[in-house]
């Protein structure tokens, strides 16, 4: 067996999509908030940022959200306190994460961009509910999912457990931690929707 295994041109063709990607390197908007609790807090701070992992925490109704914050110092040696997208769990006897329901089905894609005939009904950060109308959903999968609002991005799947004929659970796997981001992002905006107390007034 060589010492150098190779790969198919088309295994090639798939990697340099995803590394060519518009969504790699692409900034996503980090709302940051300044931090003035004086020098003595300025530093507890910035050395719990350093050594920690920072959390904001929100209930609301049967759902818990987890914001990850991050200390940053900027060129004045002031801080900034950055937070990401939030991480949605539903309370009840089993917490789980909240899956978003979308009004839509969305098609998964083809390398290619074409439809492919697996719809997306519920997502989650790490799961998805797929339907397929024609045939029995399949054991696992890899195409590209394509987000309202968003580039498409690589995801692969293997199916979990059966809901009914025509549809299933998949576990999730991304090709880059962006875009389990990028999918946190669009499920809080989602979220957001549907929850006029969370609606920013302009």
């Amino acid at each position: 067996m060589s010492e150098h295994p190779t790969l198919s041109s088309e295994e090639l063709d798939f990697i340099r999509e995803v590394f060519n990607s518009q969504f790699i390197g692409k900034p996503l908007p980090i709302p940051a908030f300044k931090v003035d609790g004086g020098p003595l807090a300025n530093a507890l701070l910035a050395r719990l940022g350093g050594q920690a992992k920072l959390s904001l925490e929100a209930q609301m109704d049967d759902c818990r959200m987890t914001f990850p914050l991050q200390m940053v110092e900027d060129e004045l040696h002031g801080l900034q306190l950055e937070m990401g997208a939030p991480s949605i769990f539903q309370d009840g006897q089993v917490r789980r994460p909240w899956r978003l329901e979308l009004d839509e089905p969305v098609a998964l894609r083809e390398r290619n961009g074409d439809d492919s005939d697996l719809l997306v009904y519920e997502l989650a950060p790490g799961s998805l509910v797929l339907g397929t109308p024609l045939r029995e959903p399949p054991d696992k999968f890899a195409l590209w999912l394509h987000l309202p609002g968003c580039d498409r991005l690589p995801v692969q799947g293997q199916r979990v457990r059966r809901i009914g004929r025509h549809r299933a659970a998949y576990g999730l796997v991304l090709q880059h931690g962006e875009h389990a981001e990028r999918i946190r992002q669009f499920i809080f905006e989602q979220y957001r929707l549907r929850h006029p107390q969370l609606q920013i007034a302009s």
